[in-house]
């Protein structure tokens, strides 16, 4: 009995400091977490003038990032806001804005191939993606993976304006070749730090439990053990 009331009082303050973790990281998130990143407020735009399709691209990747940052400035983030870091002819290949590091990559090649990385690739970044096909050549900006169908918002004046599947864009999957991605944030207030917290005390108490279990369970085969040595 001692042994279940002592399990008992450990899981609860284990349990405890679980909860006051999460809670403590549900009043630190971005309030914009809370918020469908695919209903539009205003993030998407056309692009200025022709042969910049990346770098308008660009920039709605980073305004859905400031905007999911919790950034009151994420309107601010535009075209020619972003040109002197992130355009050289062409979009650089890394750049930063406003803390937010821009990264460049490759796919791999075959159609299927492709889809399985760019699904992986858009669940780690909500944001979205620069999606680039030179065989048009043409960008845009890969917004997310929903029910099967990939979304986009094409900044050419020849596509629908806002959030349309990529099959009503300029662009395909099998022609895509590589894609812009922001690699690190410095405007995301310590979530990543709270996210593993909260893992680091999940396993915590899963070991814990697991623990206190076969020690109660291993002083329970010692009692019977005893009684059965002591009476046959």
């Amino acid at each position: 009995m001692e042994t279940a009331k002592h399990f008992g009082s450990k899981l609860r303050k284990t349990l405890a400091a679980l909860l006051a973790t999460m809670a403590l990281m549900a009043v630190l998130l971005p309030g914009a977490l809370a918020v469908d990143l695919n209903v539009d407020v205003g993030f998407y735009f056309k692009q200025s003038r022709g042969g910049t399709c990346t770098l308008a691209s660009a920039a709605m990747m980073l305004r859905r990032r400031a905007y999911l940052d919790g950034m009151d400035s994420w309107v601010d983030v535009t075209e020619n806001g972003i040109k002197s870091t992130a355009w050289s002819g062409g979009l650089s290949h890394s750049f930063t804005y406003n803390d937010m590091h821009v990264g460049y990559a490759t796919l791999p090649s075959g159609k299927a191939a492709k889809t399985e990385a760019l699904v992986s690739i858009l669940a780690e970044h909500p944001e979205g993606i620069v999606l680039y096909d030179r065989t048009r050549p043409h960008a845009v900006l890969l917004t997310d993976y929903t029910d099967g169908v990939f979304y986009c918002s094409d900044p050419s004046n020849g596509v629908a304006s806002g959030r349309v599947p990529l099959s009503a864009a300029s662009i395909s999957i099998g022609g895509a070749s590589c894609y812009w991605y922001i690699t690190e944030d410095g405007n995301d207030d310590g979530l990543e730090l709270l996210e593993e917290a909260v893992q680091a005390e999940e396993a915590a108490a899963e070991t814990e439990t697991v623990a206190e279990t076969e020690a109660a369970a291993g002083e329970e085969s010692s009692s019977q053990d005893w009684w059965t040595s002591l009476f046959g």
